[in-house]
Parts: C-alpha cells; sequence; structure tokens
C-alpha cells in the first residue's frame, strides 16, 4: 500500500509520497489532489485534523472510501524529536505523518465511507455558543469593573447592558437550533430526553454529551473516559520520580469543561454523583480530585444512559 503524509493548512495540502515533496490547493473539491490519486493505486493517507481546515480532506476521502490515519496533532511534535528534526516547516511535518504511516499505517489505518451530518451541525452549533459565551462573559467583566468607575459614562453601561442581552439572546438561540437539529431524528430526540433526565445535566451538556457520545457511539466505557481525556495516568521513574496520578487532558476539552461545570449541580442532586464526591471529600481528597472524579462519573452515567435509550432511575429504584 502506498502511504502519503499531509500536512492540512488552510489554503494548501503539503504532501510527501516517500519520493517528492508536492503542494495541492486545499479548495472547492480537491481537483488537483483528486488528479493526483487517480496515479496511485492504494493509498493510505496520514493527517492531522486539524480544525475545520482538514474537513475537505476527511469529506474527500471517505467519498472516495480512501484508507486514513487521522493522528492526534500532539503526537507529531514528538515524532520530530525521535527523528532528530530541528527545523518544524510544512513540509517536514509532512515527512513525519509519512514515516508514520509507513510505520504504523498498516494497523492504525480505517476507512470512513460516512460523516454524521448531524454531528458536524452539533459541532458548528456548539463551537458557535462557545464563542457567544466567551464574549458575554467578557462584557460582563468589563461592565462590571467600569461599574465601579465614577467616571463611567451611563450611555456606554445602557450599551454594554444592551450588548449582554444579545448575547444571551444568541446563546438560548444556539441551544434551540442545536435541538431542533437533534429533534429531526427521531432516535436521536429520544437519546437526547434519556440524558437530559440525568440529575445535573442541563441542555448545553446534554447535547455536548449527545455529539460525543453519538461521534464515538461503537466505543465502550474505558474508551468514552479516555476520548475525553478523563482517564488517569502516572508518571514514575525509578525510586526518585513518583509524581500524582492526574489526568491525561488527551481528549476534548470543551466536554470536559461542561462535565465540570455540571457536577456543580450533579454533587447536589444526582445521587450516584453526590455519594461518590462525598465519600471522597470526606477521605481529605482536594476539591478538584473530587470534581474530577464526579465529572468521570457524570459520563459513565451518561454513556450507559445513551446505550440503553433508557430515562434515568435512582440506584436501586425499581421500574416502574
Amino acid at each position: 500500500m502506498n502511504c502519503i503524509g499531509v500536512d492540512v493548512s488552510k489554503q494548501v495540502l503539503i504532501t510527501y509520497d516517500g519520493t517528492k515533496v508536492r503542494s495541492f490547493p486545499n479548495h472547492g473539491t480537491l481537483t488537483q489532489f483528486s488528479k493526483y490519486l487517480d496515479l496511485t493505486k492504494h493509498v493510505l493517507i496520514v493527517f492531522e485534523p486539524t480544525s475545520t481546515y482538514s474537513h475537505r480532506l476527511q469529506a474527500f476521502c471517505a467519498a472516495r472510501g480512501i484508507r486514513t490515519c487521522q493522528l492526534n496533532p500532539r503526537v507529531v511534535p514528538n515524532l520530530r524529536k525521535v527523528s532528530h528534526k530541528r527545523c518544524k516547516t510544512d513540509q517536514t511535518d509532512a515527512q513525519l505523518l509519512y514515516q508514520y504511516g509507513v510505520d504504523r499505517g498498516q494497523t492504525e489505518g480505517r476507512t470512513t465511507t460516512h460523516i454524521d451530518p448531524l454531528v458536524h451541525k452539533l459541532s458548528t452549533q456548539l463551537s458557535l455558543y462557545r464563542v457567544t459565551q466567551k464574549s458575554r462573559v467578557a462584557y460582563q467583566g468589563l461592565l462590571e469593573a467600569l461599574t465601579n468607575d465614577p467616571f463611567t459614562d451611563q450611555a456606554l453601561l445602557d450599551q454594554l447592558h444592551e450588548t449582554i442581552c444579545s448575547l444571551k439572546q444568541r446563546e438560548a438561540a444556539c441551544v434551540s437550533q442545536a435541538q431542533a437539529v437533534i429533534n429531526q431524528d427521531e432516535e436521536a430526540a429520544s437519546k437526547l430526553q434519556a440524558l437530559l433526565s440525568i440529575p445535573g445535566l442541563g441542555p448545553i451538556s446534554s447535547i455536548t454529551l449527545f455529539r460525543f457520545l453519538r461521534k464515538y457511539e461503537c466505543r465502550n466505557r474505558q474508551q468514552a473516559v479516555a476520548l475525553s481525556g478523563l482517564d488517569p495516568i502516572s508518571h514514575e521513574s525509578g525510586t526518585s520520580v513518583h509524581r500524582k496520578d492526574r489526568i491525561s487532558k488527551n481528549g476534548e476539552r470543551e466536554l470536559r469543561k461542561r462535565l465540570y461545570e455540571a457536577t456543580l449541580s450533579a454533587a447536589r442532586f444526582n445521587p450516584s454523583v453526590k455519594n461518590l464526591y462525598q465519600r471522597l471529600k470526606k477521605k481529605g481528597k482536594p476539591e478538584k480530585v473530587a470534581r474530577t472524579a464526579a465529572a468521570r462519573k457524570l459520563l459513565l452515567i451518561a454513556h450507559a444512559i445513551y446505550k440503553t435509550g433508557q430515562l434515568y432511575h435512582q440506584p436501586n429504584q425499581n421500574k416502574g
């Protein structure tokens, strides 16, 4: 199988096939890149799924049934160190991706024939919600600071109030639009309602969890925890290096954030999460450790609810 390493940027695709570095425009239907692939059979494409810039390449490979190996962007810097490459350029990145494909592509490569449009639409709405919320929080901080400044003009404060109200409406609209997208699919709507039945989860947390669980629908509990970055890792060496265990954070940052926020409510109103949280606090665990464990517990509950499609019920409670 022929391997091609592709470094994806906003405007171009830099490729390396073991002999030559090439450049192709990253726009439209990737016509030039397609013509180049027509000359190559049984190809494996190795690239980093970097934000929206790689979506066009992902869709292209899925439509043509091309095997891909999508590498976590955190891996390439370590590959550069192992390969003793000092420079960081698009060309060297393409070469590193090619070498990774040659070494491990046969076992890690897979063929994606379908990209879930629902996951893509929800990702867009959640991104818009995140940016809007961040702007609102920044405006609220500015408003609070200027309110305590006696020299601030009242008209400016009124203008900030209006901007904040507008952003809150935009946030609510993002949530409503995301729910509307899910409700177009009867099965998806049922699963979202099941997630919403979990004490401690609100609309935005449930939608974020739904998108995550649908994207990795075939994964088991351990893989779901790892993909969220909530899996514990150790750092030990001999007898002198023994650091405290911590979570890997090698997963979806936004999901961890929403789960952590949800524990503020779940630790009070969700029996399973509450028992775990209180037990850890009684053992003297730091607040952050207890909250992280509660977030992991909440994820596992959501995973089970999503798989079964049943509404949440309290532990040891008979189904009525």
